[in-house]
């Protein structure tokens, strides 16, 4: 950020601000740093009596990556380098990733964060231990996002607000959902509206999904992030001694668009299956969507040479001449063990097909039948109340660069792995301070990382530092 950029600095000015305001009013025995602001300046009785809350959040980098454009190269003052697949990060230098605010009623708030669940279903996430209940129970979500990462969660036909066009902070609307809880069967929730996706490992809580590290991974970058539809999640009758079970099923427009088919049409259709050890100690999940891949690519914005997403759509540019039905079809397997009070582990595996189409108006237009799979693995160690150490590992394959982070700086496909690690302090509640180092090595067609003016990447490897600040108001 630079200062041509007022807003971006009073807000990022006023998240630091507000979070220590926040820590001091409420005191180091606050029940959760999440809605802190908004309980001390207007008091809890929503909380309290309606089970409302409005939560901030906010992320801010400093990034550096070994291949970088000069900052005096480019017209805007912006330094180039870093290949959005190491996650949401697009530039180096101070970013403001996002400020976020949820608007929420009981279990359409982040669960743990502010209410304790009054269902045994959360949407999207796990069945719970306990009983049924017998109310039919009506919770919300409202929430927004401005900064660099609004273009990642923003809805294609719904966040296209002309007066940001070719602004690389952008606002989006990233939910809008009603959650509503049927005690019916074994019990039964229902999300209706636009959520984030439920696919792979990191799910759509709060704002953006948790993730111990501040980059993404390479299967996030190949899923779905928002849908706009209905999804159902239901839990299963299964003796306790085996655990919990839950299926879920949902209809759900174009990947990241409020459009039910854009091309020759159809919904997608999600679903899944989730299984809780009897403790809740072990996480297992199966996810896949399947529906048309056609004519649901997401809208291109062109700086300084180098194409950056508008915001919404699908990663993947297949065009038919008539409109004809393209098979897409991606599947996520993630698990999730807590083995000692000290050390979490999560893996996840991932493949996905998208059939090809007879149009290439663009280079990484996919013409031909495409597969893209991989697997990763990360793990938490608790060094001490308030520190984490964290490492993950990572292996992807696009085998023809049918993702357009990868087509778009001219990759032609073929095989990345990467190494992340990192610490997490937490000096207060209200603040998290990631420092993280991510190696990324491509063996393929192309290039893949560190695109220059002309667009196209220059570099097989990446070599990315981040400090990450993370604040909760």
């Amino acid at each position: 950020m630079t200062a041509s950029h007022p807003l971006q600095v009073g807000l990022l000015l006023l998240v630091i601000g507000t979070g220590w305001c926040a820590h001091s009013i409420a005191g180091e025995d606050a029940p959760k740093p999440h809605g802190s602001l908004f309980r001390a300046l207007a008091g809890d009785t929503l909380q309290r009596e309606h089970n409302i809350a409005l939560l901030g959040m906010a992320h801010v980098s400093l990034s550096a990556a070994n291949h970088n454009i000069s900052r005096t190269q480019l017209p805007q003052g912006r330094a180039r380098g870093i290949q959005p697949q190491s996650g949401v990060l697009q530039d180096t230098g101070l970013n403001l990733q996002h400020v976020g605010l949820m608007l929420c009623k009981g279990a359409g708030c982040p669960p743990g964060h502010v209410f304790k669940p009054n269902r045994n279903v959360l949407s999207r996430v796990t069945p719970l231990p306990g009983p049924r209940g017998d109310e039919v129970i009506v919770d919300w979500t409202i929430s927004a996002l401005y900064g660099e990462d609004a273009v990642f969660w923003a809805t294609k036909g719904f966040d296209d607000f002309s007066w940001q066009a070719d602004k690389p902070h952008r606002l989006a609307i990233t939910q809008w959902y009603l959650d509503i809880f049927l005690p019916i069967f074994d019990g039964v929730s229902l999300l209706v509206g636009s959520w984030h996706s439920p696919l792979s490992a990191e799910i759509g809580y709060p704002f953006i999904p948790p993730n111990w590290f501040s980059s993404r991974t390479y299967i996030f970058a190949a899923a779905p992030t928002k849908h706009v539809g209905a999804l159902a999640q239901a839990k299963l009758p299964l003796d306790p001694a085996y655990g919990l079970l839950s299926f879920s099923f949902g209809v759900a427009s174009d990947w990241g668009s409020i459009d039910f088919g854009s091309g020759g049409g159809g919904p997608q259709f999600i679903f899944g299956l989730r299984w809780r050890s009897p403790d809740m100690q072990t996480w297992l999940d199966f996810e896949a969507v399947y529906g048309n891949g056609e004519d649901d690519f997401g809208d291109v914005r062109v700086v300084d040479g180098i194409a950056r997403p508008r915001g919404g759509g699908s990663q993947y540019l297949a065009l038919s001449s008539t409109n004809e039905y393209l098979d897409r079809f991606a599947a996520f397997w993630t698990l999730n063990h807590k083995a000692t009070d000290r050390i979490d582990i999560t893996a996840e595996a991932a493949y996905g097909y998208q059939e090809g189409g007879d149009l290439a108006p663009l280079p990484f237009a996919v013409t031909r039948d495409s597969e893209f799979y991989g697997a990763n693995a990360g793990f938490r160690y608790r060094i001490a109340p308030r520190w984490h150490a964290g490492a993950r590992f990572e292996w992807f394959r696009d085998e023809h660069a049918v993702n357009v982070l990868w087509g778009g700086v001219g990759a032609t496909g073929g095989d990345v792995y990467a190494t992340t690690l990192n610490v997490t302090y937490e000096p207060i509640p209200y603040l998290a301070i990631r420092p993280e180092l991510k190696f990324d090595a491509y063996d393929g067609g192309g290039h893949l990382f560190a695109a220059d003016t002309s667009g196209l990447a220059q570099h097989d490897e990446q070599l990315l530092g981040v400090i990450n600040f993370e604040f909760r108001f």
